[in-house]
């Protein structure tokens, strides 16, 4: 079976940044199925050179077309037109060095629309998967709301990463929706009783911007935490590239935190489970969270974790064995949570939160959804 993907966004070629990294990871998941599966990512605007660039290569296993240029920002429908055209072509240019994929799985209302496009040029069946945090904060550009009501008219099959997703989709389009979750590998993050924890107790946290992410609050909770729990020495490590850096080192030196708090930066996996199997607990104080993707991979790595009640942390919290949750955007509930983990955090079993993401959220289950899902839409 022949699968083109098509994100919204990627990495650049050759980084490190997360952003796009999951299709990537979907890609090498199909191929090791022996599903012949690519990625093409067409990247117009504003940052792009002035001529049409063009690179296709085998990028970590996963056959890649990357199609880069400059492109106005797509402010009126007439510039959105032209830029779809542009993407169509780039896909109809794959056809003719790749094959006619049998299936398209367009990730987002971009690449979805991009795909409702191409039916007018060649019928391809095409999956529509949303996981954009703005349709659940109500930030959508209106000018694109048609775009995603024609990505939902076209798509042979839509879905979404959580049931707060899901439940969002249904407010736009009467299509059925199914829910198929993000995933995460074993083989990288996974409980080891082996590892020695870090000497204080500590907090990690991932994730940025600092607003979606709630980092103000938990700077807040932090500091009362460090109050009420003074007893246990505790830091707080940060993990991702947060543009809003300096502003939050200015908040953590008025709380006096300052010297609580790690800075690790952006960090490839491996790099990142480390930190987590060394850590005693995840804190997620997100506003918005439509999966939870940091949440599943900390619990996979043993840690309780406290979260805030978005959409995506109550898809995957069952139960208080896996932690506590609190309130959104309620500094004081967070307190509460954090203190409840640390107070109890040896009654916690690593094993036993390990075995509950990856009863439900590993990457080998959730690929065999995938091609189930593939294999329906030719049937």
């Amino acid at each position: 079976m022949h699968v083109l993907i098509l994100p919204s966004w990627y990495f650049p070629l050759g980084s490190q940044e997360i952003g796009g990294r999951m299709f990537h990871h979907l890609a090498d998941g199909l191929r090791v199925k022996e599903i012949d599966a690519h990625i093409l990512y067409s990247n117009y605007s504003t940052k792009g050179n002035l001529f049409r660039k063009e690179h296709d290569a085998l990028e970590e296993g996963v056959s890649t077309y990357r199609y880069s240029q400059f492109f106005p920002p797509k402010v009126n429908k007439s510039l959105i037109a032209w830029w779809r055209k542009k993407c169509v072509n780039d896909i109809l240019n794959y056809i003719e060095k790749a094959g006619k994929p049998d299936v398209i799985h367009a990730h987002s209302y971009l690449a979805a629309s991009v795909a409702s496009a191409l039916q007018k040029k060649v019928t391809i069946p095409f999956v529509y998967t949303e996981r954009l945090s703005s349709f659940m904060t109500d930030t959508l550009p209106s000018l694109h709301y048609y775009l995603i009501l024609e990505s939902c008219a076209s798509a042979t099959k839509i879905t979404g990463v959580s049931p707060g997703m899901k439940q969002c989709l249904q407010k736009i389009t009467r299509q059925p929706i199914e829910v198929v979750p993000n995933f995460y590998d074993p083989k990288v993050f996974y409980h080891d009783s082996e590892i020695e924890k870090f000497g204080s107790f500590t907090w990690v946290s991932i994730g940025e911007p600092a607003h979606v992410k709630g980092l103000d609050i938990l700077f807040h909770s932090f500091a009362e935490l460090k109050i009420r729990m003074h007893e246990r020495p505790m830091q707080l490590i940060l993990i991702d590239r947060i543009p809003e850096e300096t502003e939050l080192r200015k908040l953590a030196k008025r709380l006096k935190i300052e010297d609580d708090i790690v800075w690790k930066g952006l960090l490839d996996q491996e790099a990142l489970a480390f930190v987590m199997r060394k850590s005693h607990a995840l804190v997620s104080a997100s506003r918005t969270e439509t999966f939870g993707k940091a949440i599943v991979e900390a619990q996979a790595c043993g840690l309780p974790v406290v979260v805030t009640k978005t959409d995506g942390a109550n898809y995957i919290m069952t139960g208080s064995d896996q932690g506590e949750q609190a309130e959104i955007e309620n500094a004081e509930s967070l307190v509460v949570a954090m203190q409840k983990v640390m107070q109890k955090h040896t009654s916690y079993h690593p094993a036993m939160i390990e075995a509950k993401v990856k009863d439900r959220f590993n990457k080998e289950k959730i690929i065999d959804q995938w091609i189930e899902l593939y294999k329906s839409l030719l049937a």
